[in-house]
């Protein structure tokens, strides 16, 4: 700011003229010199100047003092002009600074980015002050001293940088780990504790071996971090455990049952019967089966939907094709735009409807040309075949569902669980397609001509009918919207 302006005109402007009402601290001689203070600081003059820049910070500060009691105007002008005059000494050494000292400005840097203040603020407490010296040094026109300053801070801004890396990845792995051995975790949970470490260990040399590139090192930190929150857990555990066996013999039974209880609702979820009584294992590769197979399925799915897309794809392209052969409208390319249009609108309106109900209420999916609601939350009485009242806001998002499809044809398909008889079952299961069939023609206005029901009783499960969570998967109604008849 003060680069362009002459000291002696600068210093005779502040100087002239009678006594001036420099007492109010808004003479705008304060404000210019508080202006190019803020923007000698932004542009780190106090740094790469220490001293010029302090002086002109005090002189402003003693003309503001001075200004605050009232004191003589000429004094006050003369501790202005003595920090303009340090300000513009402090940025032209500044200047000189940023080309001399180049390379360790450029490392200070990345270690300020690294958090060096923050992660390792003693090292970065001797780093800065050695930086420091250099700059004083350059400031007194002293070259070679400020010279081998700067190489000496070059080398500790450097360390500090990297243990500044090593600390922003790695303190938190640290302090569990070191938490963790404070509570004696390696007699409950040696193992963990171990991998804990040995992770830490890990991250800390790949940071070493190159500090730029943190994706594996943080990585490494993190599964650190789990072990350690793994072993502290499982310290705990063991140590409640075997407090509770010296109390109850049934403590290990206790804690076993409660493995087995998440394994077992997960399994049933995946439509298996967990079985435990030959340990965890049989259902841990029954279950890993499972997924396997469903992630097969995921994966055809995935192309099928890749195939409709590029069905779709090549009947746009079609679309253009005929417009640029034809030119303007033709019979031939409105029935294929509106092809086009409906599979955009069904696949919009099937995921709507997906949208509106929760896993617990209902599953939407296609099955051929058909949409299915299969309503799972439904509640019935307990042998009856009335909705109950508690399934009204269900059935109302089955009525906006069903607006999205005016013209399909419904059948409404009654489905039980494999308690009772078949005989018994059967009729249930009819009753309360039918119940489902009047609900929605008497409080919706379905027509009735579109809309059937039947009962399949027991004969389409979708679940095991040996756990709990199974049956009731297999106690649900059915909506079959025949979209595709509906075109």
């Amino acid at each position: 700011m003060f680069a362009s302006i002459r000291p002696s005109l600068l210093l005779a402007a502040l100087l002239v003229t009678a006594p001036l009402a420099l007492a109010q601290s808004k003479d705008p001689l304060f404000d210019t010199l508080a202006t190019g203070i803020a923007k000698a600081r932004a542009e780190q003059v106090d740094a790469l100047a220490p001293n010029g820049f302090q002086a002109a910070v005090e002189a402003h500060q003693a003309a503001l003092k001075d200004a605050e009691k009232s004191r003589n105007a000429d004094r006050i002008r003369k501790q202005l002009a003595a920090g303009v005059a340090s300000l513009q000494a402090a940025n032209q050494a500044a200047a000189t600074a940023r080309v001399t000292l180049k390379s360790v400005i450029a490392t200070r840097a990345d270690a300020i980015a690294a958090g060096a203040p923050k992660f390792a603020p003693e090292q970065w407490l001797k780093a800065s002050t050695r930086f420091n010296e250099a700059a004083v040094a350059l400031e007194r026109k002293d070259a070679a001293s400020a010279q081998k300053r700067a190489a000496e801070a070059e080398v500790l801004l450097r360390e500090v940088e990297l243990a500044a890396v090593k600390g922003g990845i790695l303190n938190e792995g640290r302090a569990l780990i070191a938490q963790a051995e404070a509570a004696k975790v390696e007699k409950s949970a040696p193992r963990s504790l171990q991998a804990a470490k040995r992770y830490l260990a890990q991250a800390e040399q790949e940071i070493s071996a190159n500090r730029y590139d943190t994706t594996l090192p943080k990585n490494l930190a993190a599964q650190a971090s789990y072990e350690a929150r793994h072993a502290l857990y499982l310290a705990q555990l063991v140590d409640s455990t075997l407090q509770k066996q010296k109390a109850d013999q049934s403590g290990l039974e206790a804690l076993v049952l409660s493995w087995e209880e998440p394994l077992r609702r997960v399994a049933a979820e995946m439509n298996l019967s967990p079985k435990f009584d030959a340990g965890v294992q049989p259902t841990l590769q029954e279950m890993l089966a499972a997924a396997q197979q469903q992630r097969e399925q995921a994966n055809r799915l995935a192309q099928e939907l890749d195939d409709r897309n590029e069905q779709i794809a090549a009947l746009n392209a079609e679309v253009q094709r005929l417009e640029s052969r034809l030119g303007g409208v033709s019979e031939e390319r409105i029935a294929l735009q509106r092809r086009v249009d409906a599979q955009e609108r069904m696949r919009a309106s099937i995921a709507k409807v997906e949208a509106a109900f929760t896993p617990g209420e209902a599953r939407v999916y296609r099955q051929g040309d058909d949409v299915v609601l299969s309503l799972t939350g439904i509640a019935f009485p307990s042998g009856r075949s009335v909705v109950d009242v508690s399934s009204a806001p269900l059935m109302v998002k089955v009525r906006d569902a069903l607006v999205l499809f005016p013209d399909a044809p419904i059948v409404v398909e009654g489905h039980t669980d494999a308690n009772g008889s078949d005989s018994t079952n059967l009729i249930l299961s009819q009753d309360r397609a039918d119940a489902v069939k009047q609900y929605l023609v008497s409080n919706f206005g379905v027509n009735p001509e579109k809309i059937s029901s039947i009962g399949y009783g027991e004969a389409r499960p979708v679940a095991t009918n040996e756990t709990a969570e199974g049956r009731t998967r297999n106690r649900r109604i059915d909506l079959i919207l025949h979209v595709g008849a509906a075109r």
